[in-house]
This record gives structure tokens, sequence and C-alpha cells, in this order.
């Protein structure tokens, strides 16, 4: 790397104090909870108004839908307790697309401090994005709305799962910026390598630095893909990799809107915009993978229980509040502030036939009656 990089956070005096002030006044508001130290404390689901019986009734739903890993890296938390854990929980391997949720909260610490915001232009930070994406700015890239490509053949198109394609040499555009939706890796991984050139760290750097470090999260893996400036680029679409109880740290951070052991680690600005729709569009781009549908349901990297353009919740029989990170395999991190729970599942056994909306929407229908409100 190189040495003579703009030092990150120390040179932005202003924007720390600025920062530190929003934590201050919003941590006056803050109603404690418990946090986990080194392990969580484990709790009798009917200690915190879980009926057992129904509990084991919707998992029993959600093991039948999923593949061979089954429950073994279930997860669940409910007012920072654990209230159900699988044989598995601490075996790591990637959480693919849950991914992009960690990448997106590093664009969350450069609002924070005024280093980049979702208003901020890709042509600012990167100069060759002018001449054909001149307007997109950062948000679009975390609502999937930029209609950034990169060059070359997409892996969906390959037979194999290489990244046998080149992410950030700049193609023509899908579509004009905010006008359509596109669940698109490409885009996705230009956005890391945008977020890496403004911080002039890895992701990584910044997510440990500022978030990591402080919830316990411990070691982890974070794939690159190229470098910038010198810097590697953490792979922004998939490449994190790490086991269910440290995924479930990081929704619990998301639950408790960014605070943690008396420190706002993250803005509850940013937590409510990330976790609220961001796509208003009507149209889903015609790509190789236009099934995956966000409109009205996807924030900044987090799925949200919102209304779609067919007037319906992307998952009408869950709680409204509930937001999730996805990744391929099933790997889920849902945040259910109404039941003030996180719900983690992980594997490596492909995704639910019927669909995860669908699955889950089943699943949480089922554990809405083993909830005592």
């Amino acid at each position: 790397m190189k040495e003579n990089r703009m030092k990150w956070p120390g040179s932005l005096v202003i924007g720390a104090i600025v920062f530190l002030m929003l934590a201050c006044s919003e941590e006056s508001k803050y109603t404690p909870v418990v946090f986990p130290g080194e392990i969580w404390e484990e709790r009798l689901p009917e200690e915190l108004g879980v009926d057992s019986h129904k509990l084991q009734q919707a998992l029993d739903y959600l093991k039948g839908e999923s593949g061979e890993d089954g429950l073994d890296e279930v997860f669940i938390v409910r007012k920072g307790y654990v209230i159900y854990q699988g044989d598995s929980i601490y075996k790591k391997h990637n959480i693919y697309s849950s991914s992009k949720s960690f990448t997106s909260s590093v664009l969350g610490l450069l609002s924070d401090f005024d280093i980049a915001h979702t208003y901020t232009k890709a042509a600012e930070i990167d100069p060759e994005m002018e001449m054909l994406y001149p307007d997109a700015k950062l948000r679009h890239f975390a609502s999937m709305t930029s209609g950034y490509s990169g060059m070359g053949v997409s892996r969906w198109n390959e037979p194999s799962e290489d990244w046998s394609w080149t992410p950030y040499a700049i193609d023509e555009p899908l579509f004009e910026p905010g006008s359509a939706y596109a669940y698109w890796d490409e885009a996705q991984m230009m956005f890391g390598r945008l977020l890496t050139m403004k911080a002039q760290k890895t992701l990584k750097e910044v997510f440990d630095e500022h978030i990591g470090s402080a919830i316990g999260l411990g070691e982890y893996e974070w794939v690159t893909e190229g470098e910038v400036d010198g810097i590697p680029i953490n792979n922004g679409c998939t490449g994190v990799l790490i086991n269910a109880e440290q995924l479930a740290r990081f929704g619990h951070l998301y639950l408790n809107e960014g605070h943690w052991k008396g420190k706002q680690l993250l803005s509850r600005y940013w937590i409510k915009k990330a976790t609220s729709n961001q796509v208003d569009t009507d149209r889903v781009a015609d790509t190789d993978r236009k099934n995956v549908d966000g409109r009205g349901c996807y924030g900044y990297n987090w799925w949200v229980n919102g209304m779609m353009p067919t007037g319906k919740y992307h998952m009408p029989d869950a709680p409204k509040s509930l937001y999730y990170a996805s990744g391929l395999h099933n790997n889920m991190c849902f945040v259910i502030p109404e039941w003030d729970l996180v719900f983690v599942r992980r594997g490596e056994d492909g995704n639910p036939a019927k669909g995860k909306p669908f699955v889950y929407n089943e699943f949480f229908k089922r554990m809405a009656l083993a909830i005592e409100k």
C-alpha cells in the first residue's frame, strides 16, 4: 500500500466532531439492552416470551425447506440472549451476497465521518466514470439502481463460478441511474472499488476499525479482487467468511440502531436509511437476473419488508419491520425490531427450491405464533 495516502479519519476532525456530537445526542435517547461479551448469554425461550414448542415447529418447517445443512448453523437471539443455536454455529464459510450489507455499512461509516455520502457522484471519486456515468451516485450503487456494467461477459452466463470477467473495466450502462433495478454483481464490485478509493483503506480496515473490533467480531476473512491506488479491493459483492455467531453480532448492532455497549458505532440515521426501501422505480432491468425484484423492498444492500408494485408486501405474513441480508446457499441474517430478535441461518447447501421470500414468509408466519408480543 502507498505510504503517503490520506490518514483516515484523523485528518477529518470536523467530520469526526459532528459524528461524535450525533452519537452523544442519540445515546441519551437509547434504552440499554444486553450485549454479548466473548460469548452470548443463553436463556430458555420461555424466559423471553417465546413458546419453545411452537418455535420448534417453525424451525422444523424451515428444516424441511432447506438443504442438507438444515438447522446446523441457525442462531437465534432475542433481547440480546441466545434462545436457540445449532450444532455448527462456529463453522466459517462465505456468506456470499450477505457480504453486501457489510459493504454498504462502510458507506454508512464514510457518511458519518463526512468523507462520502449517498449523494456523492461516482465520477467525483473516479474521473473515468464521468463519460458513461456522469450522474451515477453512491446511493444508486447501494440500491442496485446504478445501471453500471463492466466489460466482458457476466459470470452468470459462464459455466463456472470463476470471476472470469473484468468488473472494474467500465462499459456502457444497462440503463440511466435510478431508472431501473438490476441485481448486478459487477455494479456491487465497482461500488466496493469506489469506497476503497475514497477511504484510501480496504473495506475491511474501515469496517474493523469502527465496527468489527467494537462488537467482538474476532478473526474473519474478506476476499480481495484486484487493487486500486496500491490498495487491495475487498470484494464489495461477496467474500466475507464468518460464522453464524459472528453474523448475529452484526445483526444485533443493526437491531440496536448502531449502538453497542454505550457507543454509537454507526448512526441511527444511516441504519434507518439503509433498512428502508430505496428503490422507487417500476422497472426491473432486462438482464439474466430479472427474476430478482427489489422494487419497493430493497434498501442500501438490505432487503426490507416493503410494499412492491403488485400492492403486496415482500413477505406479507412476516413482521413489517423485518429486514435482512441475503446470500447464496441460504445464508441469511434477519433483523426484526418489533420482536427484538435476530435470526441467522447459514449453510452451503443451495437456496430453498420454493424461493427465499416464500419460505421465510411461511417460516415467520409460524414464528409469530411462538412470540409473546
